[in-house]
């Protein structure tokens, strides 16, 4: 408990909590989810999706607004425990880089140090990693291979709210960065991804870079980085755009929920430091100079977004940065929703979308000009 009397443990849901969140998967869920295939033919969105995309888009809504995210936490305990399962069912080595500061490098399969590849999973600062997450990224580990590009993938267990709060995490991505350079990765050969909130925290590591934080360790770079790519970034914490009003049923979130987590991760946060988790309200000039920290940019979102006109916004404001053309790549993805690849993962044997190529394609050539 904090000096301020509110429980800062992690996955902290009362016993009501717990029962209540049991018992809406059991007879709350199930006529959601029949109801949503039933009126897929006549919605906007779904009728162009297969029937388990429709499940699945439909459940993950469920779970973002019906289930606090305490008891997510509980449920799903942290993103090192979804990395220990999911590496033991897929028969995988768990490889762990302890950081310090609760921070952990979570690698799928071998550690690597000539290319690497860093994976800032999202969930608002409140979620651990997704379950199907490391089932997207060893699909690109293993497209990536058939393209001759032996890469390690390490993903950031970084702390979440209400243990820690901004700009922790922010410390511990550059924590992560200083550690792959320190074991000889050259910068170059360094490509960051992360989805939504993930996203969020590589535009802080960014900004940081540009406009240190006091309290944060400064990293200097010998060169910028090779690439970042930004899956539906979540850079609109508090603003609502018309965008969610639009989509409001066609994504697996709502807006009330991404207003409420903005809210929960802005609590406490100095007026003077918004910009590094609302870049959109920041200085017309905040990413001047980006292009000295990341050559190549990579923004993909989904039309049927809450998010889709701040990402729209986002990538118009990144693109400004880059002279060199070619250097910043927008997709907005027809019929997709917040994470869409993501979701293709959730379950065995489901085909894999059109957007999940080209993250491929634009990964493999970020690595095709090592340093």
């Amino acid at each position: 408990m904090s000096a301020t009397g509110k429980n800062t443990s992690y996955g902290n849901a009362s016993l009501r909590e717990k029962l209540g969140m049991i018992a809406s998967l059991l007879f709350q869920l199930p006529p959601v989810l029949l109801w949503a295939l039933l009126s897929s033919p006549f919605h906007p969105v779904n009728s162009y999706l297969s029937w388990k995309r429709v499940l699945i888009n439909k459940a993950c809504y469920f779970f973002s607004t019906r289930l606090s995210y305490r008891q997510v936490q509980w449920a799903s305990g942290t993103t090192r425990d979804v990395y220990d399962g999911w590496a033991k069912s897929n028969k995988l080595p768990i490889v762990v880089d302890e950081l310090g500061e609760g921070a952990q490098l979570l690698w799928i399969g071998e550690r690597r140090t000539d290319k690497v590849l860093l994976y800032l999973p999202g969930g608002a600062f409140l979620l651990p990693m997704a379950i199907f997450a490391p089932n997207f990224w060893k699909h690109v580990h293993g497209e990536l291979k058939s393209k001759h590009q032996e890469v390690g993938i390490a993903i950031l267990q970084y702390s979440l709210i209400p243990t820690a709060t901004f700009p922790t995490p922010l410390k511990q991505t550059v924590l992560a960065i200083h550690h792959l350079l320190s074991t000889g990765v050259h910068p170059q050969n360094i490509q960051l991804a992360g989805e939504s909130a993930g996203a969020n925290l590589i535009l802080q590591f960014i900004a940081h870079v540009l406009h240190p934080i006091p309290e944060v360790p400064i990293l200097n770079l010998s060169a910028p980085l090779r690439g970042v790519y930004l899956l539906s970034p979540w850079v609109s914490l508090t603003s609502e755009i018309e965008s969610m009003t639009l989509n409001e049923g066609s994504d697996m979130i709502n807006a009330a929920t991404l207003l409420y987590w903005g809210r929960e991760v802005l609590a406490g946060v100095p007026e003077t430091q918004v910009a590094y988790l609302e870049p959109l309200k920041a200085p017309e000039a905040w990413f001047d100079g980006m292009d000295r920290v990341v050559e190549r940019v990579l923004i993909t979102g989904g039309d049927a977004e809450c998010l889709r006109d701040s990402i729209v916004r986002l990538a118009e404001q990144i693109e400004k940065q880059y002279g060199k053309e070619g250097a910043v790549t927008f997709v907005l993805q027809k019929f997709a929703v917040h994470n869409d690849p993501f979701l293709d993962f959730m379950l065995p044997g489901m085909t894999v979308g059109e957007l999940t190529p080209l993250i491929v394609e634009w990964l493999a050539a970020g690595f095709d000009s090592m340093a």
